[in-house]
């Protein structure tokens, strides 16, 4: 069936009943005209799977309070920044005032006391795509929806700069753990910061622990052995995963990683080593 333009502008309602947008009385007159459209019936079996789409989307979230004002300053950040030290005044664009909602849009409403007039077909499909293209295109809301998308744009923008302005530092070092016995094993990435050791920790399989235990990250120097611990902790987490920690030690003079189990009140390493490795650099 070729592609009737006029008879889309005529019922430009078949979007939003669709969705289920359309008010009451409009939406009873459509389906009226749907029964006998094979326009309209096709148009809305092409509408169809996009609007079960929407309805199978994920639920709307809060934004955060302060979500516009940093996106806000955001822009004017980099607005300022890239800013030429003088400009010429902007020219100003012509401005296109909105055309008064026509006649026929009250036409479609008449009151008992209106007289005699008459409503014509052609003239309540106008009203109706008028009345509906009047509702979604001239909300005063638009402008400021339409502002709000070119700020965040911007800013998104602004902030992918500044991550590649600012990229994370190299890999210092890296540790790859392995179990005495059973499947548990690891790896670790260790990155130098002015604050200290970032160090990237990733562990699966390891063995259940039991209630008040913990898991707990070392390095041990090359002098640490039974009875003379050369150890120093890395941190501290439960569970199989990825975690992030931070230590103060350097890797190059701890180039041995060990994880063991412990639980609260024990000040130095209790128990057998579940996972070990020694250090690993860039090449």
């Amino acid at each position: 069936m070729p592609y009737d333009v006029q008879h889309a502008l005529d019922h430009a309602e078949v979007a939003g009943w669709v969705l289920g947008a359309l008010d009451p009385d409009d939406a009873r007159d459509f389906e009226a005209h749907l029964l006998g459209c094979d326009q309209c019936q096709a148009a809305v079996a092409e509408f169809a799977p996009v609007a079960q789409g929407i309805s199978r989307a994920a639920p709307a979230i809060e934004p955060p309070a302060d979500l516009a004002a940093k996106t806000l300053a955001a822009v004017q950040h980099a607005i300022l920044a890239g800013r030429p030290a003088k400009t010429a005044p902007a020219k100003t664009a012509p401005v296109f005032e909105a055309a008064p909602r026509a006649a026929p849009d009250k036409a479609t409403r008449l009151e008992p006391h209106a007289g005699p007039a008459q409503l014509t077909p052609e003239k309540a499909k106008a009203g109706k795509a008028s009345r509906w293209w009047h509702i979604h295109w001239s909300n005063p809301l638009l402008p400021v929806a339409t502002a709000l998308a070119a700020a965040a744009v911007t800013a998104a923008a602004f902030v992918a700069v500044q991550t590649l302005a600012f990229a994370a530092p190299a890999v210092a070092a890296t540790f790859s753990l392995r179990a005495p016995h059973g499947q548990a094993a690891g790896s670790a990435t260790v990155r130098h910061h002015d604050g200290g050791w970032e160090i990237r920790l990733t562990v699966d399989h390891l063995p259940a622990l039991r209630p008040g235990q913990f898991y707990e990250c070392w390095y041990a120097g090359a002098g640490n052995r039974p009875g003379h611990p050369d150890l120093i902790t890395a941190g501290t987490f439960s569970g199989n995963g990825t975690f992030t920690m931070w230590s103060a030690a350097n890797p190059a003079q701890f180039q041995t990683m060990q994880i063991t189990a412990g639980q609260p009140g024990d000040a130095s390493q209790q128990g057998a080593v579940l996972l070990s490795g020694t250090v690993r650099r860039p090449s």
